[in-house]
């Protein structure tokens, strides 16, 4: 009932309001429950708070040098926590945090700014270097995206099925809402001036490019929302960093992969 009501509207108001519409609707997130692995390794993690009122949750195992994992959109932490158990058994502090709108952090609704600005408050919160930066699907790109604006670095990385540019999201409005194309235009550049590039740049893959041997993308050839054939196009901007793919997991439970 509500996306009719929302196609409707779409319909007959000017471009300004649709596009107000369109980013209130596509920023609304949800909160997936934990499994029992999920639940079993944020027990035994430290809650930490973060952000500039100290409001945000974030889960820490471990000692030693920092790896940062960042959930995609309408994820949470806790889907990175089995991940981040076996990492810090292997002497590293891993960290991982709940995004605005996500998981045990405030919000209904989030932004792709939001988790440029979350990391980085984050990784300033916790002032010490960064030994890898591993991000999944949108938490990737956004983690991209906070690199190549200079925000944050790594001394390696890893993106876990990450589009090359904020194409999902767009497919998704146009599959539900069906907006005018000027309206679809507009959003774009919205998400494009959140994430500090052009379109247009995006879409070449800007974000991706200058990864070295020591950056590793992850696929899953089943995957239904992010095509494996992104890591054969950002290899291709990259030709030194490694592309590993999967068969069977999809989009999530590739964060279960052995």
């Amino acid at each position: 009932m509500l996306l009719n009501l929302a196609k409707l509207t779409l319909n007959i108001t000017s471009d300004s309001l649709a596009l107000r519409l369109v980013a209130s609707l596509a920023s609304r997130t949800q909160r997936p429950p934990m499994d029992k692995a999920q639940r079993a390794a944020i027990s035994q993690a430290q809650a930490i708070r973060y952000g500039e009122r100290a409001t945000h949750t974030a889960w820490c195992w471990g000692e030693g040098p920092l790896v940062l994992l960042v959930h995609g959109w309408s994820g949470r932490a806790a889907q990175m926590a089995p991940l981040a158990r076996q990492i810090a058994a292997r002497g590293y502090r891993v960290v991982a945090p709940d995004i605005t709108g996500h998981g045990d952090s405030p919000g209904t609704r989030t932004q792709w700014h939001f988790f440029r600005r979350d990391l980085v408050q984050l990784v300033n919160g916790l002032d010490q270097d960064i030994h890898t930066l591993i991000g999944h699907s949108a938490g990737a790109l956004a983690m991209m995206a906070a690199r190549h604006a200079g925000e944050i670095r790594a001394s390696r990385y890893t993106c876990i099925c990450a589009p090359s540019h904020p194409f999902p999201p767009i497919e998704v409005i146009r599959r539900k809402l069906a907006p005018r194309p000027a309206v679809i235009s507009r959003y774009q550049r919205l998400i494009a001036e959140q994430l500090g590039a052009s379109w247009e740049d995006m879409q070449a893959g800007t974000l991706y490019r200058g990864l070295n041997e020591k950056t590793l993308l992850i696929y899953d050839q089943d995957d239904r929302i992010v095509n494996h054939s992104e890591g054969d196009r950002l290899v291709g901007l990259s030709p030194s960093a490694q592309l590993m793919k999967t068969q069977g997991y999809g989009h999530n439970r590739i964060l279960t992969a052995p």
